[in-house]
């Protein structure tokens, strides 16, 4: 997670390679090891060694003193458990404390595995735990925790208050008592009590066992001063051997006695606990991707095309796997790259609908068209849709790549690549599956089959069953058809002001939490601490929330300590590794130009040197300085050698500084190898000072002052020690000689720099997905103001998500980054589809337009909505904070993006909308899109024509809700004559099919109303077609004076024929069934089988309004109820298949 090529990373990278590479025999030594060789001081070369490796050994062991009653000093090396009062009373208690230690034995020390893990001074037992409990024990020379009195207890604390001063103002230091002598040490603690040294206990106490805010200065005068929060240290290294004591006996359990509960867990086991996390929590994207795959069966009616989709998606995966790691060469694969699939499995699941719907809806409209026709169809309608939702959210995706961190770079890429990938096989692989189903395994397959395919056995459970979810799912539909063809819009256009102040001011409002108060936050927690975890676990509560509360935590995590300043010369600062890779970190790069030993150099840095000190930003320590600064400490030695012995000569007080470059070369050596002697300079990979080759060449420089900045976490405070240090020395920098003057500072600045990548990175990847989403707006529409007011929705969606992320207490880390830079691209598909359908309205205005879209559109975008939002709920149980907050951010950015799009996008079209060529782009004939031109050039008298037919013109899918409507981009809206002509003629092919081969009846031209004639009335008015009344098989012809008369009332069997409508502009005609012969009435051909039943016609026929009659506008909208019997989409298959048999059997 750490930043590549900034300015700091870069420094901090060529640091660290320079630390690494520090050492005998490496590119640098900070000891002249070839002139102590040539000295034949060799026993120095293996003293450095011997040094070093007994000091690591000393380090590593145990540090044991038998005549203490624990075995060592509590540290961060050991096993921790946080304890707090499970009641919320003072844990300073005798029955809080023994309770304390009775958790520790039942749950760490009764362990199995805890003997051979503990850290032990005999074979017999292992060492006491750091308890409470214990230090009062031995403060009262009591046997164990469960000895010590009430008394014992209340002593204790009299002591701890009357030592709390001295431990606060730093005179109670944790040496005080001289473990051998068994007495106080009178050197360094003469001003403490006796009682407050012995054994170091009130030091430990008070820094390693109780909280901050216990006996703190605020709260020392207090009667019963409160303790909250209690740490028990167990004899037990951290680490992975503590993963079996933690699982059996943490994970499952309430971790309470009913006295106390254990609230914060330290075992160094956090990150290997979330690997496996990892794999069990797969269960729940696992289940969201099931209930998706469930929804696309249904709406698909078909497994196999299911199945094939499921394997397109993974193959893609596996694809993008291929090109990221063969192609790319990327070797780093981190684990959020797993995320994307998710993330593909909602958009294949799209893309699948989309293909489908525009399949089925070709097959409706050309019945006896050779298949490859159809997929030619298909493909033309679908592969743009597909190409707008798959290509806005690649891109960004692609755009994270801006981002220095290495893991959002990598997951960018990944994602964009398979998204990509799922593209080209969704338009090469998916057509390919629904031939194959459609051609050999329709009836294999299909769950959902049409009623005229099923012929019902009434013994039958499963019959019946199956009739019973059938007529379910035809209601359900029905409903949503209602809902979004009518009441939406209705909701929609009447409070359209209303939606518009209330969706400004969430947006105002999210604008205002995201950037004035309380803003996105920059992460609170080191890089060695993200979180993984939900904030309630106690691991990440330790990390989030005891290690501020406890001292010996602040200390080590720096929260007390002075920023350092490290100024490096000789070394080219830049990283030279593969940015990709957090392993590759390059090679170390000198510079060429680099001189120290010159006069002019020597003198330089002794005033550079000088100037820091009396610099605001410079923290004067009373210790003397050996290290800081060399060049001081290399002149006081020169001075105080004295000439008397030939052999010191040049190095000794005779020589002047600045000296001469070769006295320099010679008597740094020397210099550095008596100081090393010494117990005060050890010599170390991170000591400053000069650092030599091979050759013992002074090739670089180290110098390292201490800072008045304190280390801290807040983003402010580091930016302004960065800014200042770094302008103060590249100033001086300017004056320096030709050898110095590429000098560089680098300090703890890891954590800073990441917090400025990701507020900086996260900025521009949302600025470039927006970008690119306009961009693919405006090719989509050729329309500047759509586009537009699509951007403003999806700035609206960004603050409201991100305002809503940010009152949840989202940071911004590296998958909070991701996932904001992302919500472009997943929030622009609903507002680019509305637009598309606004454009590509017949309607001349505004509200026919809204109408239009939102009826086309509506039941399609909430589905893909609703499937992604379910799919975010299935994962929120998860322990993995990974997968919870990829749950909380796909339901909120799907519930905004859609509200934005639906309510706020509609309502500005519905207000200031584009009308006619008003913000079109002009573009030559060529290149304009047949159904743009169709659907924006329709001629004017055309639209002067009955209400009737000027809303049949654009009369929607009878399909309704069943399946979405996402084949807009290229469907000509505005027939043609011919095309009519041709429509026309399949239409009365298909009824003559409906009527089991017979031909069909005599076309009656009368006016539309089966109600009792009216010429007074005009045709919108009369056109009342109840439920309950015959409908009649509508056809288009030319003829303009429409009349038709009532069905035939001779004909025995009651016979509901289809609708089959596809009315033109002035066509309003309908073929009416005739009085059949009393012959074939009273002798029905036993052809006609029982799929045809009344029963099952009346429930497979739907009743469509027209659209623009349902229009709220201010009052102009009139109470019509005219319907239309328009046929399913199962229908035209079963007459497909009807046909097909009965040429077989023929």
């Amino acid at each position: 997670s750490e930043p590549r090529g900034t300015a700091i990373g870069q420094r901090l990278v060529t640091w660290n390679n320079m630390v690494k590479n520090t050492g005998y025999k490496a590119t640098l030594a900070n000891y002249p090891f070839k002139y102590a060789d040539e000295q034949a001081k060799s026993h120095q070369e293996d003293r450095w060694s011997d040094d070093h490796y007994e000091r690591d050994k000393r380090q590593a062991e145990w540090d044991f003193s038998k005549d203490s009653f624990f075995c060592d000093v509590p540290g961060d090396q050991y096993s921790r458990l946080v304890f707090t009062s499970a009641e919320g009373k003072n844990l300073w208690s005798i029955q809080a404390i023994k309770s304390m230690c009775n958790l520790d034995n039942a749950r760490v020390r009764s362990h199995p595995e805890y003997l051979g893990l503990c850290q032990r001074t005999s074979d017999e037992s292992c060492c006491p735990s750091w308890t409470l409990g214990n230090y009062i024990a031995i403060l009262n020379n009591r046997s164990s925790c469960q000895k010590i009195t009430e008394r014992d207890v209340s002593h204790t604390l009299k002591i701890l208050r009357s030592c709390a001063k001295y431990y606060h103002n730093g005179t109670l230091g944790p040496d005080c008592w001289d473990m051998t002598a068994r007495r106080k040490d009178q050197l360094k603690c003469s001003n403490v009590p006796r009682k407050c040294t012995k054994y170091n206990a009130v030091y430990q106490i008070l820094h390693f066992l109780v909280d901050k805010d216990f006996l703190s200065p605020k709260t020392a005068d207090y009667v019963m001063p409160a303790l909250k929060y209690s740490m028990l240290f167990s004899p037990t290294e951290t680490g992975k051997s503590m993963m079996n004591i933690y699982l059996d006996n943490f994970e499952n359990w309430n971790c309470s006695d009913g006295i106390t509960t254990i609230t914060g867990i330290e075992f160094g086991i956090k990150h290997n606990l979330f690997q496996d996390y990892l794999l069990t929590d797969t269960v729940y994207p696992a289940i969201a991707i099931v209930i998706v795959l469930l929804v696309m069966c249904v709406y698909t009616k078909s497994i196999f095309i299911t199945l094939m989709t499921m394997f397109a998606i993974i193959s893609s995966l596996i694809v993008s796997y291929f090109l990221y790691r063969i192609v790319f060469n990327f070797e780093f694969f981190p684990f959020m790259n797993l995320t994307a699939l998710i993330i593909l499995v909602g958009i294949g699941a799209d893309d699948a609908f989309v293909l489908c719907n525009v399949w089925n809806y070709t097959k409706f409209d050309k019945p006896n068209s050779e298949l490859s026709y159809t997929v030619g169809i298909t493909l033309q309608h679908a592969a743009l849709s597909m190409f707008v939702t798959s290509f806005t959210t690649a891109a960004a995706f692609y755009a994270n790549y801006v981002s220095n961190i290495t893991a959002i770079r990598c997951f960018g890429v990944y994602a964009g690549t398979a998204i990509l990938v799922n593209y080209i096989l969704m338009v090469t692989w998916l057509p390919a599956v629904v031939v194959l189903h459609e051609r050999y395994l329709l009836n294999i397959f299909t769950y959902f089959k049409t009623p005229q395919q099923r012929v019902y056995n009434a013994k039958s459970f499963w019959t019946m069953l199956c009739q019973k979810i059938n007529r379910f799912l035809f209601r359900v539909s029905e409903a949503s058809r209602i809902f979004f063809e009518k009441v939406l819009p209705c909701i929609v256009i009447k409070f359209r002001y209303i939606w518009l102040f209330w969706f400004l001011a969430f947006t105002v409002g999210g604008a205002y939490i995201v950037c004035v108060n309380p803003k996105m936050k920059l992460p609170s927690l080191e890089l060695s601490e993200f979180q993984v975890f939900r904030s309630s676990h106690p691991f990440e509560r330790y990390d989030a929330e005891f290690k501020k509360l406890f001292m010996f935590e602040r200390v080590h995590h720096g929260e007390e300590l002075h920023m350092p300043i490290t100024i490096i010369w000789g070394i080219i600062p830049e990283d030279n590794g593969d940015p990709l890779n957090p392993k590759n970190k390059g090679e170390l790069r000198l510079d060429s130009s680099f001189n120290m030993a010159s006069p002019a150099s020597q003198l330089w840095i002794l005033n550079f040197c000088q100037k820091l000190r009396n610099q605001s930003f410079f923290y004067q320590t009373d210790e003397q300085d050996f290290t800081s600064c060399f060049i001081e400490t290399f002149k006081q030695w020169m001075e105080n050698q004295d000439c008397d012995e030939a052999t010191v000569y040049p190095c000794c007080s005779q020589s002047t500084f600045p000296y001469k470059q070769e006295v320099f070369e010679l008597c740094i050596k020397r210099a550095i190898m008596e100081l090393d002697r010494s117990t005060v300079y050890h010599l170390d990979k991170e000591t400053p000072g000069p650092r030599f080759d091979i050759n013992d060449t002074i090739r670089a420089v180290v110098l390292e002052f201490q800072s008045t900045y304190l280390f801290t976490l807040a983003y402010e405070k580091m930016h302004q020690f960065y800014r200042e240090v770094d302008n103060w020395i590249k100033d001086e920098l300017k004056s320096a000689p030709a050898g110095l003057s590429y000098g560089w500072f680098v300090s703890n600045l890891e954590f800073y720099d990441l917090q400025d990548s990701l507020s900086d990175g996260t900025l521009i990847a949302m600025g470039l997905s927006v970008a690119v989403a306009f961009s693919v707006m405006l090719l989509t529409t050729w329309n500047i103001i759509i586009s537009l007011y699509a951007i403003i929705s999806i700035a609206g969606t960004i603050f409201v998500t991100v305002g809503s992320l940010v009152l949840l207490g989202w940071e911004l880390n590296v998958l909070e980054s991701v996932t904001i830079s992302v919500a472009v691209g997943l929030s622009v598909d609903f507002a680019v589809h509305y637009g598309v359908a606004y454009r590509l309205a017949p309607e001349p205005d505004r509200e026919g337009k809204v109408v239009f879209s939102l009826s086309r559109m509506g039941s399609a975008i909430a589905m893909a909505a609703l499937t992604t939002f379910v799919a975010g709920a299935m994962m929120m149980p998860s322990t993995v904070l990974a997968y919870t907050q990829l749950g909380t951010f796909m339901m909120l950015i799907m519930c905004i993006s859609w509200a934005f799009a639906t309510f706020f996008f509609q309502c500005m079209c519905r207000c200031l909308g584009p009308q006619g060529t008003c913000g079109q782009i002009p573009l030559p004939k060529r290149l304009q899109c047949q159904a743009f031109s169709q659907g924006s050039t329709t001629a004017p008298a055309t639209r002067s024509q009955s209400k009737l037919c000027h809303t049949s013109k654009y009369q929607l899918d009878a399909r309704g809700a069943e399946v979405e409507h996402e084949h807009y981009e290229l469907e000509p809206l505005a027939s043609d004559s011919g095309a009519v002509e041709k429509a026309a003629l399949e239409e009365k092919q298909m009824c003559s099919r409906l009527y089991n081969g017979r031909p069909p009846q005599n076309c009656i031209h009368t006016p539309c109303n089966t109600a009792e004639p009216d010429n007074s009335v005009p045709p919108e008015k009369g056109l009342r077609t109840p439920l309950e009344t015959p409908h009649s098989c509508q056809y288009p012809t030319h003829n303009k004076n429409c009349k038709c008369g009532d069905p035939p009332q001779s004909l025995g069997l009651q016979w509901i024929p289809p609708s089959c409508s596809q009315v033109g502009d002035n066509f309003c005609t309908q073929c009416v069934s005739s009085a059949v012969n009393l012959s074939k009435a009273k002798n029905p051909s036993p052809t006609l089988d029982t799929a045809h039943s009344p029963t099952e016609c009346r429930m497979h026929y739907v009743h469509h309004a027209h659209p623009h009659y349902h229009s709220c506008s201010q009052g102009k909208a009139k109470p019509h109820t005219a319907h239309t019997c328009l046929l399913r989409n199962y229908c035209v298959h079963s007459v497909h298949q009807l046909h097909q048999q009965q040429q077989q059997q023929q």
